[in-house]
């Protein structure tokens, strides 16, 4: 490495790990750095302090260290105003960057709703009208249109076409939002309101915003999907819907869904995969293979609890074990999850005893191969955690 790159990596270093310490003092403790001094002034917690880390953060040129805005924002809802004004004496690309941090802060809000609140004890309130204007330029949805989901989606495609790069934007917001929790879950903060309220606040769910969104999947267009693939593919075979893609053909939850998750089983699995790949691609809709067991242990007796929807040409079409789906959702808990097991709940599609009977089968096998990456303790604190939102008066 020649001097001046050297110089250059150690000067970009230098002011990232004191962005770093900066950080630890407002509260972010996940990251890790090396403890360069700071200056005291950097210490202050004032508004024009919080609009120099801002602008600081933004210009960074070490993602996690950038990113990590998104959980200032979510510890410190006050910054908002600091926000603003970094916003409006910014320079072009650190005001884009902040604003699209911003955006990604208000996304996650929405889509980790419950489990932020368990874990802050309060309900987190980063405020979203005042920053309105930067959804809207961009036609973006706004942070209540499916608790945030199909926003950070949207997101991401917007950074991808602005840099021209396809990177995983979404990952690494994400992953802020996950240190974060681990963090402050681990404080076990009991909530001071009825966290449940919290699924209440949605809006303009069941309406369009106006702007270029990909294809809603709703219940007619998985019904084509099944038809289609029934006519394409000839060959003896199962199909599970899973997730939302189950909970929006059964009617359990109206509207649409982002994707259609499928487990499939049959002899030739491969000429399967290839003939929904291309159904994918004819009919614009997108189409995963995923299923709980490829996050989660699932219970032995999943697939006679799986429902039959029916036969299309030589391919059987079931629901995947929707205690299976509950608890994959559980363990995740995103604000979209929880909904859907309360809507699982409250229409009789599964009881509170059997889920518990499901989970007590489980988690035996959590921590071990093939889910080594799954930790029990964990695992039994989520659960434990959002089982208890699901009293008898709240389902």
């Amino acid at each position: 490495m020649s001097t001046a790159l050297k110089t250059q990596f150690d000067s970009s270093w230098n002011e990232a790990d004191q962005l770093i310490s900066i950080l630890r003092r407002w509260g972010i403790t996940y990251l890790v750095g090396e403890g360069t001094p700071i200056h005291p002034s950097d210490m202050a917690t004032n508004q024009a302090s919080a609009v120099r880390l801002i602008k600081r953060l933004a210009q960074c040129e070490y993602p996690r260290v950038r990113d990590a805005m998104i959980s200032l924002f979510l510890l410190h809802p006050r910054l908002a105003d600091a926000a603003l004004e970094a916003l409006k004496t910014s320079t072009p690309a650190t005001a884009e960057q902040i604003a699209t941090l911003l955006l990604a802060t208000l996304y996650l809000q929405r889509m980790w709703s419950i489990r932020l609140a368990l874990a802050l004890g309060h309900a987190p309130d980063f405020p979203e009208e005042l920053f309105a204007h930067l959804w809207q330029r961009r036609h973006l949805p706004p942070p209540a249109y499916h608790d945030g989901e199909w926003g950070l989606t949207k997101l991401q495609e917007y950074e991808q076409r602005q840099s021209g790069l396809p990177l995983n934007y979404l990952r690494d917001w994400q992953n802020q939002v996950d240190h974060l929790l681990l963090q402050e879950e681990f404080y076990h903060c009991t909530p001071t309101f009825p966290v449940m309220q919290l699924l209440e606040d949605r809006k303009d769910d069941e309406q369009e915003p106006e702007m270029s969104m990909r294809p809603n999947v709703d219940k007619g267009q998985i019904e084509n999907f099944l038809r289609n693939l029934g006519r394409t593919f000839r060959r003896p075979g199962r199909l599970y819907l899973v997730g939302g893609a189950a909970l929006v053909h059964m009617g359990i939850r109206s509207g649409s869904t982002q994707d259609i998750d499928v487990e499939i089983r049959a002899t030739n699995e491969d000429e399967m995969m290839e003939a929904i790949r291309h159904l994918k691609d004819t009919m614009n809709i997108n189409i995963e293979f995923a299923s709980p067991g490829d996050f989660m242990p699932l219970p032995k007796q999943w697939e006679m609890h799986a429902k039959y929807i029916g036969r299309y040409g030589t391919i059987e079409a079931f629901y995947f074990d929707f205690y299976s789906i509950a608890l994959s959702k559980i363990q995740r808990g995103s604000t979209g999850d929880i909904r859907d097991v309360k809507l699982l709940l409250e229409q009789g599609i599964i009881t509170l005893p059997e889920l518990d009977e499901a989970y007590n089968e489980v988690l035996p096998q959590v921590g071990k191969r093939p889910y080594g990456r799954l930790d029990p303790k964990q695992f039994a604190e989520r659960y434990a955690t959002i089982r208890q939102l699901f009293s008898p008066s709240d389902v």
